[in-house]
């Protein structure tokens, strides 16, 4: 089983300056610490000596106090108290030097010189006390008195000339050599901290140069390729994971930033070419659809055109049988009216010229059907302008004269009504003839109507309209009471829908 490679851990720049510093803090500490610890050392040897020459010249001036406590206690004091108070200075003074002796107490490994002199001073200083304590017993004195006196006297003289001479000069000649010794000790303390402060300070300037370089390179290097992003250069070689922790994520997202760019506008581009082929196929189909439907359109109208014109020939041959030639004359202007209107090309015509083209069709189908035939037109004067593809009123207007009112010997009447209500045309055809099957109507709204089918005039009309305006508009048939058919068109009206629109 292969062993997985740790990965090296990867420090903040909090991190890293936190270490940085810890360790200078530590380091400064120790330093500071050590240098403090022999300083402390060298001040209280310092203070030791300084201490142990007090303690001697304490020494001598207590032995110089006792001295002359003694001879107050002979020669100067006259009554009691004066006595007392000598004896009291005298045995205070001999109890200080003995605690000062003590003081200066050494051994005989540390410093033999001195540790015989001390020995001399307290045999001389215990000679001394016995000395006086028999002295004492024999006042007033005598000439062995005086004697013994002269003896002590010469003791305290050679103490005191001891102390000073012989013991003080010792402790000096050997505080001399630690002096020295001192002295070297402080020298090379000065070098050290000298050296210690320049290390420290280098130590810290290269910590501060590594993390400031850590930060400085790779921020240049990330300005450098988002200058160059923002020229367009999306070529530029990813940035190296380098540096802290936030440097790298910085690093990383903008080489995933960089990438995204360039998936993105790769994707644009394709996306722009694709779509421009796309919308070229599309104008391509716009136009073959757009040629296709108006060929259909003229066929549809064109469609019905034989039908119309095949009863409108009759009707003006049997009028010409029976009427003299004048109306006969006004049958045929209308006819080539209707003609003109029916062969025009136009895909869309004023819906005023749809009424007067319906107006002389119902004016000739009057003539043929005699009083069989009554028809009424209601047309709002808001509607004259709007544009309708031609012939879609005609064919319905022919459904209800030729299949409602024609089967039925009395005839009936055609009503036809149009309206705008709410940017909508409304046109109703409704008559009183013998109605609709709902088969017929089924066959109609469904556009599953033959071409020789007695409906295809509905029919193509609901086609040219679902051409023109879409699903949008409407067919409706309905049976009207107590007997007829109504049919209702319902188209939107567009901008384009109106003249000058």
């Amino acid at each position: 089983m292969p062993v997985k490679s740790k990965r090296p851990r990867i420090y903040s720049f909090g991190q890293l300056l936190v270490t940085y510093s810890v360790v200078l803090v530590i380091s400064l500490l120790l330093l500071g610490t050590v240098l403090f610890a022999i300083v402390f050392s060298q001040l209280s040897a310092v203070q030791e000596q300084t201490s142990r020459y007090a303690t001697v010249m304490q020494l001598a001036t207590n032995i110089t106090n006792q001295r002359e406590a003694f001879n107050r206690l002979l020669f100067n004091s006259t009554n009691e108290t004066q006595r007392i108070q000598a004896l009291s200075d005298l045995k205070g003074a001999e109890a200080r030097a003995k605690v000062q002796l003590k003081k200066l107490e050494t051994s005989y490994e540390t410093n033999p010189e001195q540790y015989f002199l001390l020995r001399g001073l307290g045999n001389g200083l215990d000679f001394i006390a016995q000395q006086q304590e028999l002295l004492l017993q024999d006042t007033p004195l005598d000439v062995a008195g005086f004697t013994r006196y002269y003896m002590i006297e010469t003791t305290y003289s050679y103490l005191e000339s001891y102390v000073y001479s012989r013991f003080l000069s010792s402790a000096v000649t050997q505080d001399a050599q630690a002096v020295e010794q001192m002295q070297s000790t402080i020298a090379n303390i000065r070098l050290l901290s000298l050296f210690m402060v320049i290390f420290f300070a280098f130590l810290y300037t290269l910590a501060i140069t590594l993390i400031v370089r850590s930060l400085v390179h790779p921020l240049q290097a990330m300005v450098e390729t988002a200058r160059e992003i923002t020229k367009g250069n999306l070529e530029t070689p990813d940035l190296s994971a380098s540096g802290p922790s936030e440097i790298r994520f910085l690093e990383q997202s903008l080489n995933s930033m960089k990438a995204s760019l360039k998936d993105r506008i790769e994707a644009l581009d394709e996306n722009a070419k694709l779509e421009k082929k796309i919308h070229q196929q599309e104008l391509q189909q716009v136009k073959v659809k757009r040629e296709l439907d108006r060929a259909r359109l003229l066929t549809l109208q064109a469609q019905i055109n034989p039908h119309f014109l095949f009863n409108a020939m009759n009707t003006i041959s049997r009028t010409a049988l029976f009427e003299d030639a004048e109306q006969t004359s006004d049958l045929v202007t209308d006819l080539a009216g209707i003609f003109r209107y029916m062969l025009d090309q136009r895909t869309t015509v004023p819906l005023y010229e749809e009424l007067e083209f319906i107006q002389k069709y119902l004016k000739i189908q009057k003539i043929r059907f005699g009083e069989r035939l009554d028809y009424k037109i209601e047309a709002a004067s808001d509607v004259q302008d709007i544009l309708i593809p031609p012939l879609i009123i005609q064919p319905l207007v022919e459904n209800s004269i030729v299949h409602g009112l024609e089967p039925l010997e009395e005839g009936g009447t055609v009503h036809i009504i149009l309206e705008l209500i709410k940017k909508k045309l409304f046109i109703t055809i409704g008559d009183t003839g013998v109605g609709i099957t709902d088969s017929d109507k089924f066959q109609v709204l469904e556009s599953t109507a033959k071409i020789d089918n007695s409906h295809i005039g509905m029919t193509n009309v609901l086609e040219r309209i679902t051409l023109y305006y879409g699903k949008s508009a409407k067919m409706e048939i309905e049976q009207a009471q107590p007997r007829g058919t109504v049919i209702r068109l319902t188209l939107p009206i567009r901008r384009q829908d109106r003249l000058g629109g």
